[in-house]
């Protein structure tokens, strides 16, 4: 069973901190458009996360070819301990992680949208794969059906891949995920503030707390 719940969706070292103070966050997953928000080099990022998390922490490559791929994913990998190297799951990228997981490499096959994918993925050795869950449904097909085929068929061939839910668009998703059969799921901050919130909960302490002080004056 996966030791990897939850993995916080950013590069915001402000909005890292503020999640791992809730003590249920196991990686952080960062990308180049998460750096490119808060305007800051990869190393920059990884020095200051580092400082505060010695847990996995995912940076994507962005070479395309399979030989490029393996070079800047050891030298990804150099950076830091625990590193895990995000390649897509187009058949370069599969052959970049065929090689590189033999090497000790951590990778995340990433950017998946169909089954088939997924299996390669699986297939290829790489401990962590990302199908996404928003893309897909945004493409008119069912991001759920894709966790439901995934986990059927890593169980049928006994793939011990993490499977991580990835582009969630709400918690509702988030949850729809995990049942369909996700191991980890990848939530950005936003999202993950939204586990901690309901209305009900809010009138609830109002509630209690206006009850209290009729009591106690």
């Amino acid at each position: 069973m996966s030791k990897y719940r939850i993995f916080l969706d950013t590069a915001n070292i402000h909005e890292i901190e503020d999640a791992l103070s809730t003590g249920i966050v196991d990686g952080i997953a960062t990308n180049p458009n998460k750096m490119f928000q808060v305007g800051r080099k990869y190393a920059d990022v990884i020095k200051d996360i580092r400082s505060i998390f010695d847990g996995p922490v995912a940076v994507e490559a962005i070479s395309t070819t399979a030989p490029e791929i393996i070079e800047e994913a050891q030298r990804l990998s150099a950076m830091s301990e625990n590193i895990v190297i995000k390649i897509p799951g187009n058949k370069e990228g599969i052959k970049a992680i065929t090689k590189l997981v033999p090497m000790g490499i951590t990778t995340n096959c990433t950017l998946l949208f169909n089954p088939a994918q997924a299996l390669a993925a699986g297939l290829a050795g790489s401990p962590f794969i990302s199908p996404f869950i928003g893309r897909v449904n945004a493409c008119g097909m069912d991001g759920m059906q894709l966790f439901r085929d995934v986990r059927k068929m890593y169980d049928f061939y006994g793939i011990n891949s993490v499977v991580i839910a990835a582009s969630i668009k709400n918690i509702h998703d988030a949850v729809q995920a995990v049942c369909a059969g996700a191991d980890s799921l990848a939530l950005t901050y936003e999202i993950f503030n939204q586990m901690f919130s309901h209305p009900l909960t809010e009138q609830g302490i109002e509630k209690f707390t206006a009850d209290y002080k009729a009591i106690n004056g």
